[in-house]
């Protein structure tokens, strides 16, 4: 992070889903705001939000960008790559800057002692404000009660960051999960009916890292037939794997209100090496009312 920056956006707990709340006001003009930051294995998270035309000074780490709503000027950045399409977000600029609608974004700092590979889940614990919110549990434990599918399945699933803005409503939901070597996440399209617990989400998946360099997202047939399997590597984000609504600009709706989503999921790929190794990756669920396909 910038070190003259002044973190102005501090968490809180969300009682009713876990995690931590920020809050940010798109509203507010050209004023820059800064979460406070969360660090692992050698990696620094946090989120900024630019007003329209503004720019913003990075460090000199390695740096990776996710943006959530709105676009970056510089380097040229929006929210969805095209569709199924994989692009890296590594940038090179260390002076950024917004365009007219402003830009929040996601910023992923590596440094001289980040690890080359995961391979312990304790590596990827968070440290930073509020953090005991933010714990591991395996899909196991979380999804027990609903299938045995994730029975004795290497894969975690760890509370994240609701992003608001001032009036409460969400932004983008962001979680994270890990999948250990061949582990199938399931195939699945997020068909349900939305409830306060469960909203619609228009969902973009980033790489923090990839364990084996053979783990992707997959397209595939409702009985699970793999069709398609895009690998993706560390600082990697895919394209809306949901349809589009070309005149609204927006995630395709199915009639319950969720997002409408082809068969799909997440393959953790294999490598001759015994040691394990975790695919890790942060899903970010963008509410479909700020999810801009083109900025």
């Amino acid at each position: 992070m910038n070190p003259k920056a002044n973190v102005n956006v501090l968490s809180t707990f969300n009682k009713k889903r876990g995690g931590l709340d920020l809050i940010f006001d798109p509203d507010s003009g050209k004023d820059t705001q800064i979460s406070e930051s969360w660090e692992f294995s050698g990696m620094k998270l946090y989120f900024v939000l630019m007003g329209s035309g503004t720019s913003f000074t990075l460090s000199e780490s390695k740096t990776y960008l996710k943006v959530i709503t709105g676009k970056l000027e510089t380097p040229a950045l929006g929210c969805f790559a095209e569709p199924f399409e994989i692009r890296n977000t590594n940038v090179k600029e260390k002076k950024i800057s917004a365009g007219p609608k402003g830009a929040l974004f996601a910023v992923l700092l590596e440094n001289d002692e980040a690890l080359d590979n995961l391979t312990e889940m304790n590596q990827l614990n968070f440290l930073g404000p509020n953090s005991q919110a933010l714990k591991w549990k395996s899909f196991e434990e979380k999804f027990g009660s609903y299938t045995d599918f994730f029975d004795g399945k290497d894969c975690h699933m760890m509370d994240g960051f609701h992003l608001l803005n001032r009036a409460g409503k969400e932004i983008v939901y962001v979680n994270f999960w890990s999948c250990g070597q061949g582990v199938n996440l399931s195939t699945h399209n997020h068909a349900g009916t939305p409830s306060e617990e469960m909203p619609a989400f228009a969902e973009v998946h980033w790489v923090i890292n990839s364990g084996t360099g053979r783990g992707g997202m997959f397209q595939a047939t409702e009985t699970g037939e793999i069709l398609q399997l895009d690998t993706m590597s560390k600082g990697d984000e895919h394209g809306p794997y949901f349809e589009l609504d070309e005149k609204k600009n927006k995630p395709l709706l199915r009639s319950n209100g969720a997002v409408k989503y082809g068969w799909h999921g997440w393959q953790g790929g294999y490598n001759s090496d015994l040691t394990k190794s975790y695919d890790f990756v942060a899903a970010f669920e963008i509410n479909p009312d700020f999810a801009l396909i083109k900025t």
